[in-house]
C-alpha cells in the first residue's frame, strides 16, 4: 500500500499527469469509493504516468505481465487512498487559502511552453480549468489532513532517544574503512604472444621504486591508467567494504598503514596498493547524532501515524473496484 506523496510539488504533477478526482468525458468507471466514482479515464491516466515513472514502458514481451499487474495494482491502491484522505479532509472542513491554489495552478501551467498544450492536457484529462483548480484545492487539502497528523504527534523524549539508540547500534555504527594510493595498469592490446603477462611485467619495476622508497603519489600520477585518481597521486578516497573489486579491496584492507601490497589483478588491469589509512568501526557517540536522531525517529513515527490512518479509512470505506487488475 502506498502513502500519499509528502512533497506538494509532487502531489500537484500527480495531478496534473493523472488525478483521481473528477469525473472524465469517456464513459466507465474504475473503482467507487464510498459511492464516489473514479473514472477508467482518470485511472488509466494515472496508471501510465506510474508505469512511466518506474520505468516501465509497455511491449510485446509476455514476460512483462506480472509486472504490469503489479504496477497497475499498486497505481490502484494509490487512487483509492487518494480519494480516501480527500473525503477525510472534506468531513474534517480542512480549507486551503485562495492564494496557494493559485500558485499551485500557475506553476504547473508554466511546465507547459505552450498554453494551448495546457489546455489540452487538461481536455484528456477531462478537465476544465474550473475543475482542474477544484481539483487541486482538494489534492493540497488532502496534504494537508496528513501533515495535521504529523503535526499532532508528541515530541520524542530523551528516553525515547535514548531506547532507539540502544536498540539500533548497529545501524549507528561506521565500518571499517581505509584510505589507499594505488597504480593502475589497464588490460590492452600490446601486440604480445601475451599481453597480460607483458603488462604484468610492466608493473614489476614500478612496484621496485615504490618500494625502495619512491614517492607513491609521484609514481601514481606518472604511470597509473585510472585517470580518476592519478592527478591526486592515485588516492581513492576512504571507501568501505562492498565498494571495490573484491580482489583490490581483499587486500586493501589487509594491509598495515604505509605498506605496499604485491602485483593485485582485477578485471580492470593489474595494481599495486599502498594503505595510507585505516578507519576501525565506530558508533557514533549520542551527543553527536542527537538532532538528527530525534528527527529521525518523529519521522518514522510520522509515517507510522500515516499508515495507521491509511489503514482506519481502508477499514471503514466501501470500496468497489470496477476493472480487473
Amino acid at each position: 500500500m502506498m502513502a500519499l506523496p509528502r512533497n506538494l510539488a509532487l502531489l500537484a504533477l500527480l495531478a496534473l499527469c493523472g488525478g483521481v478526482w473528477g469525473q472524465g468525458n469517456h464513459p466507465g468507471d474504475a473503482v467507487r469509493v464510498n459511492g464516489v466514482a473514479i473514472s477508467y479515464q482518470r485511472f488509466i491516466g494515472f496508471y501510465t504516468e506510474y508505469r512511466n515513472s518506474k520505468g516501465v514502458a509497455v511491449g510485446a514481451r509476455g514476460d512483462q505481465l506480472p509486472l504490469l499487474t503489479r504496477l497497475r495494482r499498486e497505481a490502484m491502491d494509490a487512487v483509492i487512498e487518494q480519494e480516501l484522505v480527500g473525503q477525510a479532509a472534506e468531513r474534517k472542513g480542512i480549507e486551503v487559502d485562495t492564494d496557494e491554489v493559485d500558485a499551485a495552478v500557475a506553476e504547473l501551467r508554466s511546465v507547459f511552453d505552450d498554453p494551448a498544450a495546457y489546455t489540452r492536457r487538461l481536455e484528456t484529462e477531462g478537465f476544465t480549468e474550473d475543475s482542474y483548480r477544484t481539483h487541486v484545492e482538494r489534492l493540497m487539502a488532502a496534504k494537508k489532513y496528513l501533515d495535521g497528523l504529523r503535526a499532532a504527534l508528541p515530541a520524542v523524549s530523551d528516553a525515547q532517544l535514548d531506547t532507539y539508540y540502544r536498540d539500533n547500534a548497529y545501524r549507528l555504527t561506521l565500518p571499517e574503512q581505509v584510505r589507499v594510493r594505488h597504480i593502475l595498469l589497464t588490460w590492452k592490446p600490446l601486440g604480445k604472444r601475451d599481453d597480460r603477462a607483458a603488462i604484468r611485467e610492466q608493473m614489476v619495476p614500478i612496484l621496485e621504486q615504490a618500494r625502495s622508497g619512491g614517492d607513491f603519489a609521484m609514481l601514481a600520477r606518472k604511470f597509473s591508467d585510472d585517470y580518476a585518481t592519478k592527478q591526486n597521486g592515485g588516492d581513492t578516497g576512504l571507501f568501505r567494504r562492498g565498494q571495490m573489486a573484491p580482489a583490490f579491496e581483499r587486500v586493501a584492507f589487509s594491509l598495515k598503514p604505509g605498506e605496499i601490497s604485491d602485483i593485485v589483478e582485477t578485471p580492470f588491469g593489474v595494481h599495486i596498493i599502498r594503505l595510507e589509512e585505516r578507519h576501525e568501526p565506530r558508533l557514533l557517540p549520542l551527543d553527536e547524532v542527537r538532532e538528527q536522531l530525534r528527527d529521525h525517529i518523529r519521522e518514522e513515527k510520522a509515517e507510522e501515524a500515516v499508515q495507521s490512518e491509511m489503514a482506519r479509512l481502508h477499514a471503514s470505506a466501501d470500496i468497489d473496484i470496477l476493472i480487473p487488475l
